[in-house]
């Protein structure tokens, strides 16, 4: 009798444990969907779930920046499970958060990276007055969005925390921004003055008043200081096609010789779409961060073999197989401008002293943004 009893209840586990593996190798396949459908770039977009067995109940985990895939995966588990289960995932912010889900940046150059630690790997920047989302937090570090949806973690020494009324308030101004490489803020109207901070190229400051060669500015925590009226101009935002490539070019030439940083996106240290960015964004184009999201934009231009189609303003990317790891700026036909190893000038032209062979064999795509 008590050998029947131990079979059947092995029985019962072995049918048990053989139901919990379908459903979880069904929900992989939820969570996948999921992924592919609303997260595909995970620098931009997070969806990610899990579901665990616990005190005889199935519980959601996991949390995600779009609330449409949060949807997806409860429908498709509740069709699963027939409604049996725990939904303790969230949508980010983070309800911990409350109200105040927002900052604004309150430094020159504030360092985005991987993970929640300083040496974790650096993957982007954000500059004075960019406006942030805050996603969630752990200890002294945020979870954060950039404008342009790029993810990763930040100090909270970078920014000022505010709410959606606090970014109203920022955002109506009068706005104008650094349209140098680096600058100063400083004290009173003069450049022999105690500084307040640094600035650099993009950078976004509140007007108070002119005076005369200097203009009073605010800094999104409240800081006041001087800066050359010539230094400053108002901030705008413009379709490619108001934009002339001389224009974009201008810019791209005053940050010559600045060197490389794996992640930097500002005049102090950039890499390759980091350089792109700013220059586009100095003249009132926001791209994406990646090269490979860059290379998405604008009207694919097939070069011929002396590249007199190409011109200047053109996007060039390079890569191998179906990878874009390097983007640049034409200065018109075989010539451009991009950072390698620093901002400088390479040709496609063999007869050039800056020919590289190694950038004309990589090269992939040709893309045009701008107005002819």
């Amino acid at each position: 009798m008590r050998k029947a009893l131990f079979v059947f209840i092995g029985i019962l586990l072995v049918i048990s444990c053989s139901d919990k593996g379908r459903i979880l190798n069904r929900f992989e396949s939820i969570k996948k969907q999921a992924r592919v459908q609303f997260a595909p770039d995970k620098s931009i977009a997070l969806a990610e779930f899990n579901l665990q067995r616990h005190n005889g109940h199935w519980v959601l985990n996991g949390e995600t920046t779009i609330k449409q895939a949060h949807e997806f995966v409860v429908r498709k588990l509740d069709s699963l499970l027939s409604g049996a289960f725990v939904d303790s995932s969230i949508v980010l912010p983070d309800p911990a958060l409350g109200d105040s889900t927002f900052g604004l940046v309150s430094v020159s150059t504030s360092n985005i990276r991987r993970e929640p630690r300083h040496a974790a790997e650096l993957i982007d920047q954000s500059i004075t007055g960019n406006v942030l989302k805050l996603l969630k937090r752990k200890g002294s570090w945020y979870f954060i969005q950039t404008d342009y949806g790029y993810l990763g973690w930040m100090t909270e020494i970078s920014f000022t925390r505010t709410d959606s009324a606090g970014v109203k308030q920022w955002q109506k101004g009068p706005l104008l921004r650094f349209t140098v490489p680096v600058d100063r803020i400083f004290t009173q109207p003069s450049s022999e003055a105690v500084p307040v901070c640094d600035a650099v190229l993009n950078s976004i400051v509140k007007k108070i008043k002119r005076q005369g060669r200097w203009t009073l500015v605010q800094l999104p925590d409240g800081r006041k200081g001087y800066v050359l009226t010539k230094h400053l101009a108002p901030v705008v935002v413009k379709n490619p096609k108001e934009v002339k490539a001389e224009q974009v070019l201008d810019v791209a030439y005053q940050l010559m010789g600045i060197p490389y940083l794996w992640g930097g996106n500002s005049a102090k240290g950039c890499d390759c779409s980091g350089f792109v960015q700013t220059v586009f964004k100095a003249n009132g184009i926001q791209l994406p961060r990646d090269a490979r999201q860059q290379a998405l934009e604008g009207e694919e231009i097939i070069p011929v073999k002396d590249f007199s189609n190409v011109e200047p303003g053109d996007l060039l990317f390079f890569g191998k197989g179906k990878r874009i790891t390097h983007v640049g700026l034409s200065l018109g036909g075989y010539r451009f401008i991009h950072q390698d190893s620093e901002v400088r000038l390479s040709s496609f032209n063999e007869q050039d002293s800056d020919y590289s062979a190694y950038r004309k064999h990589t090269l992939k795509k040709i893309k045009r943004l701008l107005a002819r």
